[in-house]
């Protein structure tokens, strides 16, 4: 099972060619520390007990995944996947354990599906590649959209997040990420993180947020 016991980047998964390039998860892991940036794209190593929670964001990605291409129900997804992960060595948080993230993620994709799924129509394209070729950067710049659909009648590119505790706002106004989705698919009328939040009471928000010649031009200047 790929997704849970190797969990990467959606942009490492996907784009298999091998080539040299930039994507998010490569400058965010630079600008954390360029050592670790070295050792795991560089030398290739992983910790040899990943975290949970990082293969935790990973099968519900999938999840979400399957049911956008499939129309298939993502709790039995995550269920199947979720369980497969009780036999990995992982690294678990102090407040988290296997059994309780399985009950967060089933509750966080229930919900999804009861309250936010009926807000999403006219899908386009679900983990949907993209390239960019920049003329201030010598490498191409690649990533992948989680979804390119229609939230609440207007065209949107959705970026599935799990996190411990809800965003704030100058995270998605000020988010380069946000801006690199709108450089790929500038038709689109908004872009968006919907966040499946891990509390005590598992809840999914959103962040909607539009993109002006400023801070694209920011984003592509860095």
């Amino acid at each position: 099972m790929t997704t849970a016991s190797t969990p990467v980047e959606p942009e490492e998964r996907i784009l298999t060619e091998g080539k040299p390039h930039l994507s998010f998860s490569r400058i965010g892991k630079y600008l954390d520390c360029p050592e670790k940036y070295r050792l795991y794209y560089i030398e290739h190593l992983r910790a040899r007990c990943p975290s949970a929670s990082m293969v935790f964001g990973s099968v519900v990605h999938a999840a979400l995944s399957h049911l956008f291409k499939t129309g298939q129900d993502p709790v039995q997804r995550f269920t199947r996947e979720w369980d497969e992960v009780k036999k990995l060595d992982l690294t678990y948080g102090q407040r988290d354990s296997w059994e309780k993230l399985r009950e967060t993620g089933r509750h966080l994709l229930e919900r999804f599906v009861s309250d936010e799924l009926p807000r999403i129509g006219g899908v386009q394209a679900s983990e949907k590649a993209f390239e960019l070729e920049i003329t201030s950067l010598d490498l191409p710049f690649v990533g992948v959209i989680d979804l390119l659909a229609e939230v609440d009648g207007k065209q949107t590119v959705i970026d599935f997040k799990t996190a411990a505790k809800s965003y704030e706002e100058h995270e998605v106004v000020l988010s380069d990420q946000l801006s690199g989705y709108w450089l790929a698919e500038p038709e689109v009328k908004q872009v968006a993180f919907c966040v499946l939040v891990k509390t005590k009471e598992p809840k999914v928000q959103w962040h909607f947020s539009t993109r002006t010649g400023a801070k694209l031009t920011r984003c592509v200047k860095g």
